[in-house]
């Protein structure tokens, strides 16, 4: 398991809301997003977790990145839980 924080900057023409709700209710198939929040008009932050990091990678650059209205997306931390 794999837990990626990411920072999304949007277009200022998008609307903030209804991307994240677009995010929400991507397919990614083993991946799943844990939280989408809106920070500011233009930005949203995001938490998704994943089975590997294989698979995390492939859902931001072939899924999420290509989204209409998201501009960058930046990983701020990817963090394999310790389960003790």
């Amino acid at each position: 398991m794999v837990n990626v924080y990411l920072f999304i900057e949007l277009l200022r023409a998008a609307n903030a809301a209804d991307v994240a709700d677009k995010l929400k209710s991507l397919e990614l198939g083993d991946c799943k997003f844990a939280n989408v929040v809106v920070l500011a008009d233009d930005k949203l932050v995001a938490q998704l977790d994943c089975r590997t990091s294989s698979e995390a990678s492939t859902a931001i650059l072939e899924k999420i990145s290509p989204v209409e209205g998201v501009v960058q997306t930046n990983i701020m931390a990817a963090v394999r839980p310790v389960h003790r």
